[in-house]
């Protein structure tokens, strides 16, 4: 009787998926396949049938389950984006810009979703809905507790359109037996990004053009491969064309994760073929007839084949005409797409503010929500330029309109995350519930940084009836929250002035590298094919964050080339101890930790191919990429066994109300306030925000600058190091020019498979300090601040920046900032006493 009770439970769970009457189905290669299709208006979406049973009048889901896997047809996966591919929380959202070609868009085709699911997701009340263009074409109950599940949804025809389209995925999660608020952390859905994707006809070879470049399809891993092709080792000039033309490539294309390697031709669907050399270097290479005489500077595509991914030629008579070739494909030419399309490819790369603007959450990609459950998490990314001084001489302003319910516990609040790190909290204290309008939340400008910066607005709205946890009850299902999309995020005027050294000013625009009078270096020490497809993929993702081309210099040392702003690429044994202990790192330090690891063997799977996911990596969230096997120390992990598929939830859309409609709802739901109360409320968060703004913390009078020491250690773990700054005092003075960076690695394999990993939207991201130090077999970042910051000028001098400058160098030097003020406050002090001397009636 004890077995029978707990073989029930786990039945219950979706941990029991082998029965006597049919098959456990191993993970990746036969999951549940589930197809939608979107039926006519007012009638349900029809299930395909399940094929023949294999017994005698079978329930339909144990056929279903009984189903031998088939060979499914292959996806147009989707690319890589800085939100990844999980949703967590009880509402999250996903968005992924697609572009497609003309050919692309015929025919009737379908939307393949991957996933994988915590155990802990309620199937009966969770549901993913897919949306394609801002129309829902499906819905489906998440039930994916134990092994990869597989769902389709056919696409009205005509749907997609030439150019950008979106793709929506929307997550309502709700745990199975815990409402606290901390199991809202427990709830997610991962994507599985090697099987998802668009299912399309195949396209006629001769369609492809070099506008359609952004149309290349990524790989596994949510990257774009590009194979550098030569055949032979090519002399410096030439390098230097292939890595402008790689440059120009990630430009046109809007690639967020270029991935450079040199060989010979790939094969495949994903990436391309690379191709650059004057028309005599090309003479000798196979394949290349087609391309007719070379009489100046040229562009060719050549079609994908069976044995040939699609090909880009660049050529010309002489290197000159080869980088008019490039110049010209940098340019590129009109962005085609639908407007939701257009809108989630610049929400991709983040809402780009200058300062001193106002935009709407719904710009930014935020949308009017009413929500019933206990942790409401909504995000968008706001990109600052790259000469951005984050610094305490202003607050950016959050101002907030919605709404929340009545009968909330102690526990309810706004939060507000800035880059992973809370920046303000405010109550929702009124036991009545409210309407607010211009709820305005101050975030300190010190929080934020050049580049990207992910804002997370987050609503804990708990109920005592969450303590019963009844999933059934009609508390449950009453809605405690709303946000409208009319709300607004206030930039003020931003001090503008570059930091070195800084990377995040590196990664977000290549300040050092496009600000500067001369050339930029790129020195490779070591010339094999790793270091300079690590560098190739370095160079073409900061072209990416400039948003245009970087005339990089190539030189095979430091000493060589011109002396403008440098950016070193290579393995380790390659750099001199001088140049690392110029930089504050210990080269005897790394090399005792980097020794063993000098001579690592070629690992499967960072030779050009991405290993297969697996369920561990799937749960642990981590970027594709990384996942260098040699560093990881943890045992294998064991496969769970998958869980039987289930029915997907039918739900009809429910009717969108205006947020005029929205706010007169909850008004009504909500008793009247008294007015005092509210006056009284607001004196004290005026007061409070003036106190705030005009004294700050004061601990913050006394604490010193953020320090490092002289030398910085190397983690046992990093596979690689990022490091900025100046090999000698003489340097700083040049500013942009005596500038390096140095990227490095244990050896040439390591450098170029940790790099692939460095670029992840999701890593890049977070890179920042004078140090960043990457482990690639997780993703995970370690980075270290600059002891010393200069500023360099980078706009013309006016007395308004100069005055922003001043201000927040100040609050970054706040020892400074004291002795400066009790400096004037002595001052005025005798000056005072030396004027009253002198007036007034003597006596005597």
């Amino acid at each position: 009787m004890q077995s029978v009770r707990i073989l029930t439970c786990l039945t219950a769970l979706g941990l029991v998926v082998s029965t006597p009457g049919s098959r456990a189905q191993s993970f990746l290669g036969s999951g549940p396949t589930e197809r939608f299709s979107v039926p006519p208006v007012g009638d349900a979406m029809r299930r395909p049938e399940a094929p023949p049973p294999p017994r005698t009048s079978p329930p339909p889901e144990e056929a279903r389950r009984d189903t031998p896997a088939v060979r499914i047809a292959p996806a147009r996966r989707l690319a890589a984006t800085t939100d990844g591919f999980r949703m967590e929380g009880e509402e999250a959202t996903l968005r992924f810009p697609v572009y497609l070609t003309e050919a692309q868009t015929r025919g009737r085709p379908r939307l393949r979703i991957s996933y994988l699911s915590a155990i802990s997701v309620a199937p009966e009340a969770s549901e993913l809905t897919v949306s394609v263009n801002g129309a829902v074409v499906g819905r489906t109950s998440i039930q994916a507790p134990g092994a990869v599940k597989v769902v389709e949804f056919e696409i009205p025809e005509g749907s997609l359109k030439l150019g950008y389209n979106s793709v929506s995925l929307q997550a309502s999660q709700r745990h199975r037996v815990d409402c606290s608020l901390n199991a809202t952390y427990e709830l997610w859905t991962q994507i599985d990004p090697s099987r998802s994707g668009l299912v399309i006809a195949p396209v006629a070879a001769a369609s492809l053009e070099l506008k359609d470049l952004p149309a290349l399809e990524p790989d596994d891993s949510g990257a774009l491969p590009v194979r550098v092709v030569a055949n032979d080792k090519p002399n410096l000039p030439r390098l230097e064309r292939m890595i402008h033309a790689v440059e120009a490539v990630g430009l046109i294309g809007r690639i967020a994760r270029p991935v450079v390697e040199f060989g010979p031709p790939m094969t495949g669907r994903a990436g391309l073929n690379l191709i650059v050399g004057t028309a005599a270097e090309l003479r000798e290479m196979p394949d290349l007839e087609s391309i007719g005489a070379t009489g100046g500077p040229r562009l060719v595509v050549l079609p994908p084949r069976p044995d040939r991914a699609p090909t880009l030629v660049v050529s010309g008579t002489s290197y000159a005409e080869i980088e008019e070739a490039i110049a010209s494909l940098a340019r590129g030419g009109e962005v085609y797409g639908t407007p939701a399309g257009l809108k989630a490819a610049s929400l991709a790369r983040g809402t780009v503010m200058e300062g001193d603007e106002t935009v709407s959450l719904q710009s930014l990609g935020v949308s009017t929500r009413e929500f019933s459950g206990r942790l409401l998490r909504t995000a968008f990314d706001v990109y600052l330029p790259a000469d951005f001084l984050p610094a305490d001489y202003g607050k950016v302003m959050l101002n907030l309109a919605g709404a929340y319910a009545s009968g909330l516990t102690s526990e309810a609040r706004i939060l507000v995350d800035l880059n992973g790190s809370n920046a303000a909290s405010v109550p929702l204290a009124q036991t009545r519930g409210e309407v607010f309008e211009n709820n305005t939340i101050p975030l300190p400008l010190a929080r934020w940084r050049p580049g990207l910066n992910r804002v997370a607005i987050m609503a804990q709205v708990p109920t005592p009836a969450d303590e019963t946890c009844g999933l059934n009850a009609t508390d449950s299902k009453r809605e405690r929250f709303l946000i409208l999309d009319r709300a607004s995020l206030s930039i003020p005027t931003l001090a503008r002035a570059a930091r070195i050294p800084d990377l995040a000013a590196t990664t977000s625009g290549a300040l050092a590298f496009v600000k500067s009078e001369r050339r930029p270096r790129l020195v490779l020490p070591t010339l094999d094919k790793d270091t300079v497809a690590a560098a190739a993929t370095l160079a073409a993702r900061l072209a990416g964050a400039a948003g245009r081309m970087i005339d990089f210099e190539l030189a095979g040392d430091l000493q060589g080339g011109s002396s403008g702003p440098t950016l070193v690429v290579g393995p380790v044994r390659s750099l001199s101890p001088a140049t690392l202990s110029g930089l504050g790192l210990d080269p005897d330090q790394i090399k005792s930790i980097w020794q063993a690891r000098a001579e690592t063997a070629r690992a499967p799977g960072q030779s050009g191919s991405v290993p297969a996911p697996t369920l561990d990596r799937l749960r642990r969230n981590l970027p594709p990429r990384c996942s260098l096997p040699e560093l990881i120390l943890r045992p294998a992990p064991v496969s769970t066994p998958p869980v039987a598929s289930a029915g997907e939830t039918r739900r009809a859309p429910q009717a969108r109300l205006s947020d005029g409609d929205l706010v007169t709802k909850w008004d009504e739901t909500l008793r009247a306030r008294h007015p005092l109360l509210e006056a009284a409320d607001g004196v004290v968060e005026r007061a409070g925000a003036l106190v705030n703004s005009l004294v700050g913390d004061p601990r913050a009078l006394f604490s010193a600058a953020p320090s490092t020491p002289a030398t910085v250690t190397v983690p046992p773990g990093a596979s690689l190091l990022m490091a900025q700054g100046f090999p000698s005092k003489a340097a700083v003075q040049s500013g942009f020019d005596g500038s390096v960076t140095v990227v490095t690695a244990p050896n040439a394999l390591l450098l170029k498979a940790s790099t692939a990993c460095l670029v992840d939207p999701e890593v890049w991201s977070r890179i920042d300090g004078r140090f960043a130090f990457l482990d690639a077999s997780d993703g995970s970042l370690e980075t270290v601040g600059a002891r010393n910051v200069d500023l360099i000028e980078t706009k013309t001098r006016s007395l308004s920046n100069i005055r922003l400058v001043t201000a927040g160098w100040l609050s970054m030097n706040p020892a400074i900032y004291v002795a400066l003020t009790l400096g004037l406050a002595l001052l005025l002090g005798l000056t005072t006493t030396s004027l009253v001397r002198n007036i007034g009636r003597k006596n005597g």
